[in-house]
Parts: structure tokens; C-alpha cells; sequence
């Protein structure tokens, strides 16, 4: 009787499991809802507990908790609609076993505005996902490459502006719409190195917006300095020296709030010791060559100064040619009517 029963219990085990695999969902079906979940919770609010239970722990190896939430702000807030549609995801399996390994969807928007939403690449979204114990978790690989990369120059200038502390700054930072330019803005500033041997010879600053909520929703990193010559000098930051820069950003969300001050920072500098015989040479170098730009500059003013004059004179002899010409047109009509 017990081996019947065994039996029995055995074959409905056996039975409910091939029932179960039968009516299992296609992976396809299953990566697209869960990809789905990850943003409806993104774009819900639920920034943290989509960092407590869907992320990878790989990925929060690398990203902080409030490394996270800048992160979703700035990808994917006002950016998700009210309905996803997502194209089935790239699948990559092990070959032997079939067994899931990663794979990668894309998402669009969907709905009356979703074709022109579309349109803008910053509203389709990339979403990774890979096996972890059996589980499907979220894990943005090139993000995670871009925020290592990030926090290792970070590293390296902390320990650089260490030996240069107070000495080298950013100054009179200002971010102001461009006018007819919609979404564009235009970044100004000063660095200061007030160092006695530092030669900056590349410099990284990174400039972030925020919305009426104080949410980062942009981030822009440029190089106002690089290593690079200029008519037979480079273009480094000496010490003792400053430079003034401008550039232009683009494509900034409608929601940015121009009454938030803008987050400004280096991210990197590259610099070489330099020494005080080098410096001096350098800096007799350069003063030379601006000189010689200014004069040159003067020239150039001059030259179009007198271009200038020539023209003037030009069109006054024309005036003067002109009314010769009338007079002389106008002498046969007057001696006809003496006659």
C-alpha cells in the first residue's frame, strides 16, 4: 500500500511539474513584463526598492544608493509614458543547457504621443537584464562602465587637488538659456590655478541642472582645457595663470529650472610638475607670441581701416560720376528749350 501511495504521490509531482512547464509563459513574454515592471516602479517613485530587489549585485557593487537615484532622475524622470511597448529582447543562452544568460530589450513609448515621444532617443529606453541565481535582474553594464570610470578619475583628483588644496578652482560659473535656441544653454566660467608648478594640461568639468524639485534631470561633462598647441604653443593652464571658457550645451529638458543654481565641479585634471626655469621660459614664450597676435590684430584693423576709407572714397567718386553723367544727360533738354 505505502508503494502504491509513493507511486501515486510521485506521479502528481511529476504531473504538476509538466503541467507547470507547459503553461510557463515563453521567456520572450516573461523578460518583456519584467522589463516593463522595472520602469512603470522607476517612473511610480519606487526609485528604492527597484535598488533593493531588481538591481543586479554586480551592478550595486558600483552604484551607491544615491549614485542610483541621480541616475533615475536624470535617465528616466518625465521621460516614461503612461504605456511601454517593448521590442522582444536580444537573448543570449548557454549553448550546452539553453539556459538563460542575458539578454537586452528596447522600450518606446506608446499612445497618442508616443510616435512623435519616439522621435527623441533619450525617451527609448535600453534595459539589461541577466541571470542571477535564477532570477531575472537588472544590470546596465555601459552605465556601470561610465559611473567606474567616474569615480576613478574622481579618485585620482582628489588625490591631485590634495597637494594643490584652495589652489585651483572653478569661478563665476553661470548657465544661461540661448535665446531662439530651445534646449541649448550656454556654459561660462573661469579656472583658476593659483599653484607655483602644476601645469594643467587637460581639464574635465562637469555641469549639472536640476528641476523646480531640486532633482538632477542633466549632466554634461566638457574639456575647457586640453593638452593641445596653438600657433606654436600649448594651451595649458600655467601656474599662476587663468583661463576664461564657454561652451554651448544642448539638448536640456523643458523641466530644467533656471532659478536652481547650477552643480559645477572638476571631474578631472591632468596636470605635469613644471619647473621654475620651464615656467619662466613658457611664460616669456607666450607673452611673445601674444604680442605678436595683438600686432598682427592691429595690422589686420589697420589694413580694414584703410580698406574701408578706399571703399568710401570709391562710392563718393561713383556719387560724383553719377551726377556728372545726369548733368551731362540734362544739357540737351535745356539748350532745346533756348532754341
Amino acid at each position: 500500500m505505502k508503494k502504491v501511495t509513493l507511486l501515486i504521490v510521485a506521479a502528481a509531482i511529476a504531473l504538476i511539474g509538466t503541467v507547470s512547464c507547459k503553461f510557463e509563459k515563453p521567456i520572450e513574454e516573461r523578460l518583456n513584463a519584467y522589463i516593463q515592471e522595472y520602469l512603470y516602479a522607476v517612473r511610480d517613485g519606487k526609485v528604492d526598492e527597484v535598488y533593493n530587489t531588481m538591481l543586479s549585485a554586480k551592478m550595486k557593487e558600483v552604484f551607491t544608493i544615491e549614485d542610483w537615484r541621480e541616475y533615475v532622475s536624470r535617465i528616466y524622470k518625465g521621460k516614461i509614458g503612461a504605456e511601454l511597448r517593448t521590442a522582444y529582447a536580444t537573448i543570449v543562452k548557454e549553448k550546452s543547457t539553453g539556459e538563460f544568460i542575458e539578454a537586452t530589450g528596447r522600450t518606446s513609448n506608446m499612445g497618442r504621443m508616443g510616435t512623435v515621444m519616439n522621435q527623441d532617443e533619450s525617451l527609448i529606453f535600453q534595459v539589461h537584464v541577466v541571470n542571477e541565481g535564477g532570477q531575472f535582474k537588472i544590470q546596465q553594464d555601459e552605465d556601470m562602465t561610465t559611473l567606474q570610470e567616474d569615480k576613478d578619475a574622481k579618485k585620482r583628483l582628489e588625490e591631485l587637488l590634495n597637494n594643490y588644496q584652495g589652489l585651483v578652482k572653478l569661478e563665476d560659473v553661470t548657465v544661461e538659456p540661448m535665446q531662439q535656441r530651445i534646449g541649448w544653454a550656454l556654459v561660462s566660467g573661469t579656472i583658476l590655478n593659483a599653484s607655483a608648478d602644476l601645469d594643467m594640461v587637460r581639464v574635465g568639468v562637469k555641469v549639472r541642472l536640476k528641476d523646480s524639485a531640486g532633482d538632477v534631470i542633466y549632466a554634461q561633462k566638457f574639456f575647457p582645457v586640453l593638452d593641445v598647441r596653438y600657433e606654436g604653443l600649448r594651451t595649458s593652464v600655467l601656474p599662476g595663470d587663468s583661463k576664461f571658457f564657454q561652451t554651448p550645451l544642448k539638448d536640456i529638458p523643458v523641466d530644467w529650472d533656471k532659478s536652481q543654481p547650477p552643480d559645477y565641479q572638476f571631474y578631472l585634471i591632468d596636470g605635469n610638475i613644471i619647473s621654475e626655469e620651464d615656467l619662466k621660459k613658457e611664460v616669456v614664450d607666450r607673452d611673445k607670441m601674444r604680442k605678436l597676435v595683438e600686432e598682427t590684430r592691429k595690422g589686420d584693423e589697420e589694413a580694414r581701416r584703410q580698406m574701408n576709407e578706399q571703399w568710401d572714397k570709391e562710392k563718393r567718386l561713383k556719387a560724383k560720376i553719377k551726377a556728372m553723367q545726369e548733368r551731362r544727360a540734362a544739357q540737351p533738354a535745356t539748350e532745346e528749350k533756348k532754341k
